[in-house]
């Protein structure tokens, strides 16, 4: 179909338009928001194309918007209207009561950094994703989200953030100044695991005693976390921040963390967890949600990821769930499910959940029992470990259990 680009109207937020896609597919998209390009009088508009991830929003020029219709688009574009409107009643209804209760005038972006104008982040729209993209380190990379970044930041088209004090810039010119003067060369907070054979570190951070650190590292996340919520009131969870080295440049590099509840209700092990887009596919997400669960191993409990889980997010827990679980059947392939949690950390509803799409679970007087040939569990294994799969290694792990109200021994932070 080609378009028709005889605008009838000036668009305006609300309007559907079918659009032209970066792969050339035409589709229809609602528009969000209206911006005039600089240096010119030519409008710009944020769109979403209908019945698809908000990761794909972007803006466009005029040219790429028709006013083309048949009956039979109108049928498809009142489907996808309504598919889309159904779609923001799944997940997100859960973290609904967290989201009100991130107060941004608990952000402390202040002191030598810049102040934020609090009243008129009230009035920001969040579904428009004014950033565009990020330099951090030696990567420029497009974002997925909007993020809600002070007035002066929220609207650069690019922001460069320093990869170890997470530190956000408008300008080239501030964040080379930045990085030939700032102090720090790793993540404030304790080192609890360094592995030379894989090249990552892992720092503890307490988002009580680095509040500053852990907002501006939540509001990197949210560039590319849709259902990341909580960015200000940070105090009440601790930031495991994974960081690759080079023994021979001595440099660390931030490739992602994961955050956790410092006392969690439910049992959680994991609330968000966030790998870099030039560094996913490389196992790191998998290291980090294992690292939780050895976490919970020391603590001695069974734990778990915050629900509700992203589709992505679930897959990737479910690989782990099957790698952690075959490793112990391989030893042991008949063994209760309670026993087989207490073993992993990985609760019984996981376990059931991961192995029964197996066939490896058989229920007998009332209980439920793994039963498993050593064939068909070699044979799992054998799947996964032609995946790029990083372990982690329990003897490397410097951490202790926090006590409640008071600072564990490895809870000394560095001065930030």
């Amino acid at each position: 179909m080609e378009l028709d680009t005889n605008i009838p109207n000036s668009p305006k937020p609300g309007d559907t338009f079918y659009v032209r896609m970066n792969n050339g597919v035409i589709h229809a998209a609602e528009i969000l928001e209206t911006r005039t390009v600089d240096g010119s009088d030519q409008q710009e508009y944020f769109v979403h194309y209908l019945n698809f991830d908000h990761r794909n929003d972007q803006w466009i020029p005029e040219s790429r918007l028709s006013s083309t219709t048949s009956n039979e688009q109108t049928e498809m574009t009142n489907e996808q209207l309504n598919d889309s409107t159904n779609s923001l009643t799944g997940r997100k209804r859960a973290r609904l009561k967290r989201r009100l209760n991130d107060d941004p005038t608990d952000f402390s972006h202040d002191s030598s950094f810049e102040t934020v104008d609090q009243n008129a982040r009230r009035d920001y729209k969040p579904n428009v994703k004014y950033i565009e993209k990020i330099w951090l380190g030696r990567y420029e990379i497009d974002c997925w989200y909007h993020s809600p970044f002070p007035d002066e930041y929220e609207k650069q088209r690019l922001l460069y953030i320093c990869e170890h004090c997470m530190k956000y810039m408008r300008l080239k010119s501030t964040y080379s100044r930045h990085l030939a003067e700032c102090l720090l060369r790793k993540p404030p907070g304790t080192e609890i695991y360094r592995d030379p054979k894989i090249g990552c570190a892992i720092y503890e951070v307490d988002g009580a005693q680095h509040k500053l650190f852990c907002q501006n590292l939540c509001l990197l996340a949210r560039l590319f976390l849709e259902s990341k919520v909580i960015c200000f009131n940070v105090s009440e969870f601790l930031f495991y921040v994974l960081m690759e080295y080079d023994d021979t440049t001595q440099k660390e590099r931030f490739v992602g963390y994961f955050s956790k509840e410092k006392d969690s209700a439910f049992g959680y092990n994991l609330s968000c967890l966030l790998c870099l887009p030039p560094y996913q596919r490389k196992g790191y997400g998998k290291l980090l949600i294992q690292f939780s669960y050895e976490l919970s191993k020391i603590e001695n409990v069974v734990g778990g990821p915050e629900k509700p889980v992203s589709d992505l997010g679930h897959k990737a827990y479910l690989s782990y769930w099957t790698w952690a679980l075959l490793n112990v059947l391989k030893e042991k392939p008949e063994i209760e499910i309670d026993e087989l949690s207490a073993i992993t950390s990985i609760s019984t509803e996981n376990c059931l959940e991961t192995l029964s799409s197996y066939g490896f679970i058989k229920y007998w007087r009332q209980g439920h029992f793994v039963c498993a040939s050593r064939k068909g569990i070699d044979a799992r294994l054998q799947e996964l470990h032609a995946k790029k799969f990083l372990i982690i290694n329990p003897q490397l792990i410097n951490w202790q259990p926090r006590v409640k109200g008071k600072a564990g021994k490895h809870s000394k932070m560095f001065p930030f």
